[in-house]
């Protein structure tokens, strides 16, 4: 992929993150945040010398589970620790203000104070945002790839860092949905070029992950890169395909997007069978479906 179409997709994908950021945790089926409860047990105890960046932070579930689990670990609720959270789309940060209000108002988030929110993408996190050396725990979940330039992104992880500082950072090994959107998708339009996700597939490689952190200043023997199954999980089949009918009608389409209710309907119900046919779809019957997904998870010590 050329850096041009790097960028522009990069581009799209702030854009589609704004418009979805109101049911971005319903469309991910939960897979996000159970990959992010993966992360706290992963951690290194936080104390009250503890400080946090969540690098593309969302609608803030690192930061939800953060509190959780220091809830959890800490019943005295003696710890107050400071939490950096940016993303590059503003209505993320909208809805997070939005938590962040609610939880202020409702003494919910008692061990993170402060929280400050800054709309700006992770390549230019620089110190007038992140100081040097001032970072003891820093996440980035499923938002590297979709940077512009990931490797500076990476740089600035390792920058912010204290000296055995750590970061934790995912990216995805394998998407489940991929393969019966593409059936689908190319039963429907075959002159249409296969589509493809808005990063490199190179992502799926760990190797490639820690060549990246290695290159962004990381030690080799200081990054491990490790995976984790997931699902994302739906009430139903057909909740299932109408939210991800939902979630890639750009991708599929582009900006015009669907011809007709129709066309649309259409693709919701042969994507249906096409996950039914799918080795990475399950029906746990009264509990819903789920799409299994795998992801790599990069624990880093500077």
């Amino acid at each position: 992929m050329s850096t041009n179409d790097q960028n522009s997709m990069a581009d799209a994908t702030v854009s589609a993150f704004a418009s979805f950021a109101n049911r971005y945790e319903k469309g991910t089926g939960g897979a996000t945040r159970e990959i992010a409860r993966k992360l706290m047990s992963m951690s290194p105890t936080s104390t009250n010398n503890s400080k946090i960046l969540d690098n593309a932070t969302g609608t803030g579930i690192v930061i939800e589970e953060i509190q959780n689990h220091i809830s959890s670990a800490n019943p005295s609720n003696d710890i107050r620790i400071p939490v950096i959270a940016a993303d590059a789309a503003q209505p993320m940060i909208d809805n997070l203000n939005a938590k962040l209000k609610h939880a202020q108002d409702n003494s919910a988030w008692p061990n993170l104070s402060p929280v400050t929110t800054h709309t700006v993408p992770a390549e230019n996190l620089d110190s007038a945002v992140v100081p040097d050396d001032s970072i003891t725990h820093a996440y980035m979940n499923f938002g590297i790839f979709f940077c512009k330039d990931p490797n500076l992104a990476a740089s600035h992880i390792y920058r912010s860092l204290t000296p055995g500082g750590t970061a934790l950072i995912t990216s995805w090994h394998l998407l489940g949905y991929l393969d019966p959107i593409r059936k689908t998708h190319k039963t429907l339009y075959p002159s249409e070029p296969t589509i493809t996700m808005p990063f490199s597939e190179q992502w799926e490689d760990p190797s490639y992950v820690k060549a990246l952190l290695v290159k962004a200043g990381f030690d080799e023997g200081k990054v491990q890169v490790t995976q984790q199954d997931t699902s994302m999980r739906y009430a139903s089949l057909k909740e299932a395909a109408a939210m991800f009918t939902e979630m890639f009608t750009t991708m599929l389409l582009g900006p015009k997007g669907w011809e007709s209710p129709e066309a649309r309907n259409d693709f919701q119900e042969r994507l249906a069978e096409n996950f039914k046919g799918s080795g990475n779809y399950s029906d746990d019957g009264m509990d819903g479906v789920r799409v299994r997904m795998v992801a790599n998870i990069a624990a880093c010590t500077k």
